[in-house]
């Protein structure tokens, strides 16, 4: 039978630094309160941190496995102290703000809470679900759920509709679910549902929340990018889609968004130098819109911020060049 080689022993830096993770471990244990939490946020086991910190790991302060434990400890450290510089450093982002797009946008949300059905079929950075929870947060009974593809069938969409009720691990069969959606719903002054992402709903979710909608006369609004209202409108559209789309009360289609909503996002992060302005302009109308917007100017606050200077175009410049791949605007 073969032996297994033996292990070289750690040299007399590698024991330092095997200590200085040691004592960093017994740090974190008092800052989280408990080994069960050091494991968990390391993503080291709980049995060999708890041990490596006592010195006992693999039977000895040194022995073979402990310099690997220090090391990813050492990683750990280093990125905590990186992400707390960071942290120092990163400008404040500007929450929501009022701009022409979201109150158009605002205003079809508020007629669907009339019990009607309405679609919007947006661009990516044209603020649709910041405008959609900014509704949510300051309009009663509306309710906001993000359609992803694995929520995409007709039960996992039913059930992630019921947690944004306020109903925590909804079981059951679809039949249940939905009517225990209707039973809310009819329960409600103006109640809205908003579904966002709802490009991924398949044809039987789209088939459900039709039914609720026609059963309940509860407000829907169908939020997406460009293709949903492709699908809608299309001559060979499926059954289900045509029956929903000869139901919507409005529609709204926008790819990009308006000059008037970045000038709201100029002010909003307190932008007053000209040629910066310009320049944000030229981002925004370009696919992402106003996040590409937002993330150009927090990055470039942090590098104006880096080397100590007012924020400029230069920094702007710089900020975009390494967010997207293609050549910098002129």
């Amino acid at each position: 039978m073969a032996t297994a080689p033996a292990q070289t022993p750690p040299d007399e830096q590698e024991m330092t630094l095997i200590n200085e993770q040691r004592e960093y471990a017994i740090e974190l244990q008092r800052q989280f309160g408990s080994w069960a939490q050091v494991a968990k946020r390391t993503n080291i086991a709980q049995g060999s941190i708890s041990t490596f910190a006592g010195g006992k790991y693999n039977g000895g302060p040194y022995a073979g496995g402990n310099l690997k434990i220090a090391e990813k400890l050492a990683r750990f450290r280093a990125t905590q102290i990186r992400q707390a510089t960071m942290d120092i450093e990163a400008p404040v982002v500007p929450g929501h703000f009022d701009c022409e797009t979201g109150a158009k946008l605002a205003h079809l949300l508020g007629f669907a809470q009339r019990g009607k059905m309405v679609a919007a079929a947006m661009g990516p950075g044209t603020s649709k679900t910041s405008t959609a929870e900014h509704f949510c947060e300051t309009n009663a009974n509306a309710f906001l759920v993000t359609v992803s593809p694995s929520s995409s069938g007709v039960n996992n969409f039913l059930v992630e509709l019921l947690e944004a009720l306020g109903e925590k691990n909804a079981v059951g069969t679809p039949q249940k679910l939905s009517r225990r959606l209707k039973e809310i719903a009819a329960s409600l002054e103006f109640p809205l549902f908003i579904i966002d992402e709802a490009q991924h709903l398949s044809e039987k979710a789209i088939e459900e929340i039709r039914h609720i909608h026609d059963k309940s006369q509860v407000g829907l609004a169908l939020l997406g990018n460009l293709p949903v209202m492709q699908k809608l409108q299309g001559g060979n559209r499926a059954s289900a889609f045509a029956q929903l789309y000869s139901r919507l009360s409005m529609k709204t289609i926008q790819a990009l968004p308006l000059p008037a909503d970045i000038d709201a996002q100029i002010g909003a992060w307190g932008i007053h130098d000209a040629d910066l302005a310009e320049f944000i302009h030229q981002i925004g109308a370009r696919p992402g819109g106003m996040r590409n917007v937002s993330n150009t100017l927090e990055l470039a606050t942090m590098i104006a911020s880096s080397f100590r200077e007012s924020l400029d175009l230069s920094h702007a410049q710089d900020a975009w060049a390494q967010l997207d791949a293609r050549t910098v605007l002129a």
